[in-house]
């Protein structure tokens, strides 16, 4: 069997009635790098097939013109394509149904757009969660466990305490547990973070120790390639974003557009002309970059420019 097939068996049994009792047994097999890519892809080609039945254009696709073919599939493939086809359907019921977004049952997708405000979702457990622009979110209740996995940006979690249902939030190649507690999920180019605000979780990764580790309040830390990195202190900036505004104080600039830009429905771009190491202060609507581009240009003379791909340019003023 190959890598492939068995991510694909993985894929489906990890979602299924088997999936706790198979967990210690999948990140053993995960270990593996080329096995975790491979896992990697199998989600990032459910997430597509989700994201596509959440669209206009999925919710209007008609499926009656392909009865007439026959596809021959091989025999380790049918799990998880039944497991496909039977999220799809689902997907597309519940985008119409105008029920919460989370009840008991498959597995159920909410999407915010990059234009959208944060927006605040009330769980069937009691939990809150606030979903960040462009952020993408799996949720998948039952009556064992409660497991949610984050496809795409930010999200903040309070998680109502139970004693027999584990909340647990996937991200990238890491899981968190939660215990009753406040605390944020991004995923970010080459992991994902994790940043705990009250109470108490756990982050596990498959390099790491069987438990995991325990984050503490007030901490963040990163998982990249599997392996977590050192705890640090959150930023205010990490605190704030669930409101429209984001403060930089005495913040470098190149870092303070790469924050800005996690959520701008227009990236903000710095040309080569401008010099490293100028630091910026001031409060910024992340809904409104054309204002944040413009009041940066002013406060470091520079111009600021709409380029022909759409992005806004910050270049350095003709000497």
């Amino acid at each position: 069997m190959t890598i492939e097939q068995e991510a694909a068996e993985w894929f489906a049994r990890m979602r299924g009635p088997e999936a706790e009792t198979s967990r210690e047994a999948f990140e053993a097999w995960r270990m593996d790098p080329a096995r975790a890519r491979a896992y990697e892809d199998k989600l990032r080609a459910w997430d597509t097939t989700m994201f596509l039945a959440n669209t206009a254009t999925g919710r209007r696709r008609s499926l009656n013109g392909i009865g007439g073919r026959k596809v021959s599939l091989p025999p380790w493939s049918w799990a998880a394509a039944a497991f496909l086809a039977v999220g799809l359907g689902t997907m597309l019921a519940f985008h119409g149904s105008g029920r919460p977004e989370a009840q008991l049952g498959a597995p159920r997708l909410v999407t915010l757009s990059m234009d959208e405000a944060p927006r605040t979702i009330r769980l069937s457990d009691g939990s809150k969660v606030i979903l960040d622009r462009g952020a993408r979110l799996q949720i998948a209740f039952d009556g064992a466990q409660r497991r949610l996995r984050l496809l795409a940006g930010r999200v903040r979690f309070a998680v109502a305490h139970e004693s027999k249902r584990t909340f647990i939030v996937e991200a990238g190649a890491g899981s968190i547990v939660a215990h009753g507690t406040l605390f944020d999920v991004e995923l970010l180019p080459v992991g994902a973070k994790v940043s705990l605000f009250q109470g108490a979780v756990e982050v596990r990764s498959p390099h790491a120790a069987k438990r995991g580790f325990d984050l503490k309040a007030g901490e963040s830390i990163s998982l990249a390639g599997g392996r977590l990195g050192s705890p640090r202190a959150i930023t205010p900036v990490e605190v704030q974003w669930p409101r429209d505004m984001i403060e930089f104080d005495g913040c470098d600039l190149i870092e303070a557009v790469a924050a800005f830009n996690r959520t701008s429905p227009v990236p903000v771009v710095i040309d080569s002309s401008v010099r490293a190491g100028m630091k910026i202060t001031g409060s910024f609507r992340r809904s409104d970059p054309e204002a944040f581009a413009r009041q940066v240009a002013l406060t470091f003379g520079l111009r600021a420019q709409v380029r022909e791909d759409g992005t806004l340019a910050l270049v350095s003023r003709a000497p």
